[in-house]
């Protein structure tokens, strides 16, 4: 029998991919100066990001070739992620970048328990991503649901609504009618 040699999409090689121990089991630490921790927080588009570094510095990150395609299964870059990034050294005011790592939750308390390392700022950014999306974001724009007509009523008034929505009682509709 002929050997296949280039068919197929390659599920061998992608059940035999979580087998062994993983990529992310050693959490990243800087080496360099250039290394810093930061945030998403745009995606543009093209394989580039907006990152807010620790300090409070904005630049365009690009996302390497590491995390594209069949790598980002396990290396997702998403809005308001925890990366680290490489500064370009040829670069006199930082305006671009290169992500290096992505870190995920299990990583970022690891992070926090390391005393020499500052990413207070990085996690403040996270923190209220995560508030403002289970708050209200304007505290005058309220439902009430109420069955009392009364209630209903005085509820408008105080919202200042001019429009009102009013259901009227109809008929019972038989469903053996249908």
């Amino acid at each position: 029998m002929v050997k296949n040699t280039k068919g197929g999409k390659g599920a061998k090689s992608m059940a035999r991919k979580g087998q062994g121990p993983g990529e992310n089991s050693f959490l990243r630490l800087p080496t360099c100066a250039e290394e810093q921790y930061a945030c998403v927080t745009k995606m543009y588009g093209n394989g580039m990001c907006e990152i807010v570094t620790d300090d409070n510095v904005r630049l365009i990150g690009h996302i390497r070739s590491k995390f594209r395609g069949r790598q980002k299964r396990h290396n997702i870059v998403s809005v308001f992620s925890v990366v680290m990034v490489g500064l370009h050294e040829w670069e006199s005011i930082p305006k671009n970048c290169d992500i290096l790592c992505i870190y995920d939750d299990i990583q970022i308390e690891q992070l926090k328990t390391i005393p020499n390392i500052s990413i207070r700022h990085v996690l403040q950014l996270r923190q209220q991503h995560t508030i403002s999306i289970g708050g209200n974001a304007d505290p005058d724009d309220e439902l009430v649901f109420t069955a009392d007509a009364n209630e209903r009523e005085e509820a408008v008034k105080q919202s200042g609504a001019d429009a009102s929505f009013r259901l009227e009682a109809t008929e019972e509709v038989n469903i053996d009618d249908i």
